[in-house]
């Protein structure tokens, strides 16, 4: 088992070059149609037998490209709420991705 953490020579480049950070974001609001961020969650607050957090890729909507890069580097680090991102009774959209079977299905 590794006893490294994810993302930790990232993190001291980051630590290291604040203006290179800086410039990335920069570069994010001018070029970037589309802002997303990587997310996970924190399965050790659920009951469950599982050990690994689910990762997912979630796309930011609403405002400028500068208000979404702003807004999600505003929440790096953080702990996202539910009622942050939606409202009550609010329509969604998701994608999902399956495990092919073929035209085997399921059952033999």
């Amino acid at each position: 088992r590794s006893k490294k953490k994810a993302f930790t020579q990232y993190q001291k480049n980051l630590a290291d070059k604040p203006k290179d950070f800086a410039r990335t974001l920069e570069r994010i609001k001018k070029y970037c149609p589309v802002v997303r961020v990587i997310c996970h969650t924190q399965i050790q607050k659920l009951n469950l037998r599982q050990k690994k957090a689910h990762i997912m890729e979630i796309q930011v909507n609403g405002g400028t490209v500068a208000q979404k890069v702003d807004w999600a580097q505003s929440k790096f680090e953080q702990e996202v709420q539910v009622s942050e991102v939606f409202e009550n009774w609010e329509m969604i959209d998701t994608i999902g991705v399956t495990k092919g079977k073929g035209n085997c299905g399921v059952v033999k």
